[in-house]
């Protein structure tokens, strides 16, 4: 060989380079993971929010303008726990002619979560929906009449459903058709 060196590894010099560069980079690598979860959470949780407050009074205003009846205690339709709020009873007639009376209940459950459960006749849930997650405290009911007198619930026309989650209180309000 004429006096050329094998590459057969790394200098020195070389070596203290790449580690001075991967001091450099990762503490920034590092804080960029750090704000990402960080803004990951906030961001979960304002999504959780925002969907509480489109969703609840989306279905709460379609329930109470199809009720029927209206109540704030009753069986059915309920888990060992779970609070009831309100209660809407409605008739349908199916395409056959059969008439039926599902009852749709809006319960707290004992983990927080707001619930709207749609039952059958004989009180069997045929479905459940997440209306609110993190609910603080227990949601109220209010009754009243089309001036805004407080009434009973049975012969209200409309209904107000105040719920509290993290970021503070909505109400979702429904107005009962003119039977």
């Amino acid at each position: 060989m004429s006096g050329l060196r094998a590459d057969d590894g790394l200098t020195l010099v070389e070596l203290l380079v790449a580690a001075a560069i991967t001091a450099l980079i990762t503490p920034v690598l590092t804080s960029a993971l750090v704000v990402g979860w960080k803004t990951t959470d906030a961001t979960v949780s304002s999504l959780s929010d925002s969907r509480n407050r489109q969703l609840a009074p989306s279905l709460f205003t379609r329930d109470v303008q199809s009720a029927t009846t209206i109540a704030t205690t009753g069986a059915g339709c309920l888990q060992p726990a779970d609070t009831l709020l309100v209660r809407f009873g409605r008739t349908e007639t199916s395409a056959t002619g059969s008439t039926t009376s599902p009852v749709v209940t809006w319960v707290l459950t004992a983990t927080g979560v707001l619930e709207r459960r749609s039952c059958d006749s004989g009180a069997a849930i045929t479905s459940s929906v997440t209306g609110a997650h993190d609910v603080v405290g227990t949601p109220t009911v209010a009754c009243k009449n089309a001036s805004g007198v407080s009434v009973a619930c049975a012969s209200a026309a409309v209904v107000d459903l105040t719920v509290t989650d993290p970021s503070g209180a909505f109400t979702a309000t429904g107005r009962r058709r003119a039977s």
